[in-house]
């Protein structure tokens, strides 16, 4: 007997999420065989332990008559799993912290596993291979989710994600350092630099946030648009690549404004253009680049809460609308949101499946355009 409550006692949780929490069980029992010794045992043991037992019973039981068809979490007490493929204290990392606070206020506790590689497919991956039985969520990128699957096929099945809601997007910048020409309004340094640029093909550079990173892309089209040939220095991410351009190691970076925003504001370094079809609010002495004269460049970074795909549609359908309330009724999350140099978007439901859809086809086009300047 005692070997079976040892059976009956639950296995030590092997991982935050990875091992689905196998349920605790022994050989059946004809029906109402009880013996007596099994009362006493049971009877002996304190009343949490007994009341532990009897559900884990009468989950056999629900499981066996097919009411265990019903999805949850594995436990109440268990938190939902965030996975963002990217270091802490970066912007994905604020965006998902924010999130994670304010569903944990909501009464859905989140906890934020950072998983950094390969430019966030590292997370991606780890996601897609996520249990049926958990709640296991992507704080999907601009890399990982619109762009990875057009270039690489480890970034397959990022289309069998479920979108629960488009949070925050970011323009990309074009940045420089050190003292601003005399007299030179920012367009003007950039069509000065974008003139030598012409005179002496490959000699100038611009540096990006990584291989076929959006910032990369951006570069790329943004050479292609102007008519000139730049070389591409690619960095593992904005803070080394913030670093030597301050020290005046490259001369020119693309990067997200939210990354270089701290230090545009310190006066640190330059922004001499930045995408979309209005200046942002959180610069709004830098101009556009079609303010400066080339066309097409409206790409952004965005940031977005994704659910893995096996996670159960009840449970899937629970957090998308309470996402969809806070984000309605919770001012204090756009405005969280935003103090990390991200504009908030808010977009839930089939809005935001109609904006990754829309992202995806957009970022086709412009691999396409600049697929040669790639290689």
């Amino acid at each position: 007997m005692e070997s079976r409550l040892r059976m009956l006692q639950p296995k030590p949780q092997r991982d935050a999420w990875h091992a689905a929490a196998q349920p605790p069980g022994g050989p059946g029992r004809p029906a109402g065989h009880r013996p007596s010794p099994a009362r006493d045992c049971l009877a002996a043991l304190p009343r949490p332990r007994r009341q532990w037992l009897r559900l884990a019973c009468a989950g056999l039981l629900a499981a066996a008559t097919g009411g265990g068809a019903v999805p949850r979490r594995a436990s109440a007490a268990e938190p939902a799993h965030l996975v963002v493929g990217y270091g802490a204290g970066g912007g994905a990392d604020h965006v998902a912290r924010v999130v994670a606070d304010s569903l944990a206020a909501d009464g859905y506790p989140v906890l934020v596993e950072n998983r950094a590689g390969a430019a966030g497919l590292v997370a991606l991956q780890a996601v897609l291979r996520a249990p049926a039985d958990r709640s296991v969520l992507l704080l999907g990128t601009v890399g990982s989710v619109s762009i990875a699957p057009l270039l690489s096929p480890h970034a397959a099945g990022a289309d069998r994600l479920h979108p629960v809601a488009v949070l925050a997007a970011t323009p990309h910048v074009l940045l420089t350092s050190g003292a601003a020409p005399a007299g030179l309004a920012p367009d003007a340094e950039l069509h000065a630099r974008l003139a030598r640029a012409r005179r002496r093909p490959g000699e100038l550079a611009f540096a990006s946030l990584g291989i076929h990173s959006s910032a990369h892309l951006v570069g790329a089209l943004m050479c292609r648009q102007a008519g000139v040939e730049m070389a591409h220095l690619p960095y593992p991410g904005s803070a080394r690549a913030l670093t030597d351009l301050q020290g005046g190691h490259i001369e020119m970076l693309v990067s997200t404004l939210q990354a270089a925003l701290p230090l545009l504001r310190q006066g640190r370094v330059r922004a001499l253009a930045v995408t979309g079809a209005r200046r942002s609010p959180l610069a709004p002495s830098t101009p556009t680049f079609a303010e400066a004269g080339i066309a097409g460049m409206h790409q952004a970074a965005w940031y977005g809460l994704l659910a893995a795909p096996g996670m159960p549609g009840v449970q899937y359908e629970g957090l998308a609308l309470r996402m969809q309330r806070l984000l309605r009724d919770e001012p204090a999350l756009s405005r969280r949101l935003g103090q990390g140099g991200a504009e908030p978007l808010a977009l839930t439901g089939a809005a935001a499946a109609a904006y990754l859809a829309a992202q995806r086809d957009m970022w086709r086009e412009v691999i396409a355009q600049v697929r040669e300047r790639l290689e």
